[in-house]
């Protein structure tokens, strides 16, 4: 659920084996259903990240790692807690972790996540009016991970320790505090000893899911490889040789059904198993192929044809950048063209940001037809003699996500002083090395149609990308493989760092009135007119 942007997750009740396949007996013990737990994994499975897991029973383990001088009084911490409250916290990766079970307070030092940069926090909270006068309330004004910056989410503390959730996070020092290792110690540990499957079905746990009692690789099954190969101790095939395609439904691999049933947009069927790339084109209408119709008809935005796969078309009505749709911000815009014009940015990060963006619906400026695409490229040229006249470089970005309610191109540029244009390159590698992922360079001084036809090998056909364009021409790449995502604000932080304005990475925190925004735009109309292509 979604609390004031905070994603939590909550898991109430207990483990109780007799009743966990009991849907009824686990309602009527105050125990978990089956179906309540496998909920929580598949949220698992989302990039988003969870702020906040509340769980009545404390995970077993959690002082594994820690400092053993802050363990609370009164319990066995080995034998206290849920294998399954564990499991989700291993999974959900929160930020924030609460339980309640035990009556007392225990507040752990952080510890890291694999495959994640950031930390999480758990915090078991005393019963309510209890008379040793344990805390049982913990205030909390965290901001959601979704707005925070890259480089905010990744802060770890000095007493950050490993996760207790993997092997030989018990050990822990005679003086009774943790034995620190290097940070990176710690990420390698974590990469080696977890496992991303999400059923644990192991012996003293719970029924075995398959019928072999093999585990299935739930990275093999979603991503279609697994990083640890031969090495791997679960299943990457259905046991007849046959590796597990890439696309399956893991609830129907795993436990042979799938409560979704047709809605499902995993394969269920052997004879539909073929290999990615058969996957439908972007654009393509998901109920008419995968369900046989589509209530919409000819109505329907989608392509319901292979032969004519077709971008998602949004309603002019509902776009805010179509030139014709009733709700264009008329006010923000400073020059027209025949097929792309230029408007002030909403939320402006500095004074000159503006918006290179096609008349007509367009989803990506990779994707613009080439008259579109030549203007735009005049356009780009008046902006950066502009700012060059001021004494400032032009950053550009885009970031192209194909959405099933379409999305209308539109070319970020950003001025900074010149004599921060040297830190533009080394600022969006470092940052994107932090988030998880890496740049393909393009070099465009010597041949322009070169370096164009190389990044529409990249990025076209409708893959999802981040593209920036240097002051110099430089253009740095990032094709989103499929489940990828982007922080949302991503340029636009790495750019409000340069300028030492961190605090305006986020648009929505600069808003203006419509007065102010007026101001803004005829500054830059005047400044703009001896440059505009378009006089």
């Amino acid at each position: 659920m979604l609390i004031s942007g905070l994603r939590i997750a909550y898991l109430s009740g207990r483990y109780i084996p007799d009743v966990y396949q009991n849907a009824r007996g686990a309602e009527a013990s105050g125990g978990h259903f089956e179906d309540d737990v496998d909920a929580l994994r598949a949220i698992a499975d989302d990039k988003e990240i969870t702020d906040i897991f509340l769980s009545n029973e404390w995970p077993l383990g959690v002082h594994n790692a820690a400092d053993s001088s802050s363990d609370p009084n009164g319990i066995d911490l080995a034998s206290t807690g849920s294998d399954i409250a564990a499991e989700l916290a291993s999974l959900l990766k929160p930020r924030y972790h609460f339980a309640g079970s035990e009556g007392v307070f225990y507040a752990r030092e952080p510890y890291i996540n694999p495959d994640s940069t950031h930390v999480t926090r758990f915090i078991g909270v005393g019963a309510v009016g209890n008379d040793k006068k344990q805390k049982f309330a913990h205030a909390l004004a965290p901001t959601p991970a979704s707005e925070m910056s890259p480089l905010d989410l990744a802060a770890r503390p000095t007493n950050t320790t490993p996760s207790p959730y993997i092997k030989g996070a018990h050990n822990k020092s005679t003086t009774g505090t943790t034995q620190k290792r290097d940070v990176s110690q710690m990420d390698k540990a974590n990469e080696e000893n977890v496992q991303h499957w999400r059923y644990d079905t192991s012996q003293g746990k719970r029924q075995k899911r398959n019928d072999g009692g093999d585990r299935v690789c739930f990275e093999f099954v979603k991503q279609g490889s697994c990083s640890r190969g031969e090495t791997c101790k679960f299943k990457h095939d259905l046991g007849n040789g046959v590796p597990i395609p890439k696309g399956a439904c893991f609830d129907f691999v795993t436990k042979g059904r799938c409560e979704k049933g047709a809605d499902c947009r995993f394969k269920h069927s052997l004879e539909d198993w073929g290999p990615a790339e058969k996957a439908l084109p972007p654009g393509s209408c998901f109920d008419f192929f995968r369900k046989g119709q589509c209530e919409r008809g000819s109505e329907c935005r989608f392509s319901h044809s292979l032969d004519d796969p077709r971008p998602p078309r949004a309603p002019p009505s509902a776009c805010w950048f179509c030139l014709s749709s009733p709700n264009i911000e008329t006010h923000l815009v400073v020059s027209v063209g025949d097929h792309c014009y230029c408007a002030i940015a909403k939320g402006p990060l500095c004074p000159g940001h503006v918006l290179i963006l096609p008349i007509e619906h367009q989803p990506s400026i990779v994707s613009l037809p080439s008259d579109a695409e030549l203007e735009l490229d005049k356009y780009k040229h008046s902006i950066r003699e502009c700012f060059k006249k001021q004494g400032k470089a032009t950053i550009f970005f885009e970031r192209y996500l194909q959405l099933r309610a379409g999305t209308h191109a539109h070319l970020q540029a950003v001025p900074i002083p010149l004599s921060m244009a040297s830190l533009a390159l080394s600022s969006f590698v470092s940052s994107a090395k932090e988030v998880g992922f890496s740049f393909e360079v393009i070099h465009q001084e010597d041949n322009d149609n070169e370096a164009k036809q190389r990044l529409k090998e990249l990025v076209g056909g409708g893959v999802n990308y981040f593209i920036v364009e240097l002051h110099e021409g430089t253009l740095l790449v990032h094709p989103l493989p499929q489940g990828e995502k982007l922080p949302m604000q991503f340029g636009r932080e790495v750019l409000a760092k340069i300028l030492g304005t961190p605090e305006r990475g986020d648009w929505k925190q600069c808003k203006l009135d419509v007065s102010e925004e007026t101001a803004l735009a005829d500054q830059f109309k005047e400044q703009f007119q001896e440059f505009d292509p378009m006089p």
